[in-house]
């Protein structure tokens, strides 16, 4: 018997395996999950809001928390 006939007989029996099939089973439903919730939308909003309630809060003047909420929201945007 070949090297590769032992390794196909091996990810058969790998792949009959109790834990492979529940965690197999299991993304498929995560994945027929992601798919049922519709089209992916074409577009993100940022609504900033609470920049003056932080500033506020950590005593610094408005315009830093505005500018600070800009710093945040230039971290996680990246264009396409």
């Amino acid at each position: 018997m070949s090297s590769s006939l032992h390794l196909s007989h091996f990810r058969n029996w790998l792949r009959r395996s109790p834990p492979v099939e529940w965690g197999i089973q299991q993304l498929r439903e995560l994945l027929l999950g992601a798919v049922r919730q519709g089209p992916v939308p074409q577009h993100v909003a940022f609504v900033m809001d609470g920049n003056r309630r932080f500033a506020r809060t950590h005593q610094i003047e408005t315009i830093e928390g505005h500018n600070l909420g800009f710093e945040a929201l230039a971290r996680v945007y990246t264009p396409c």
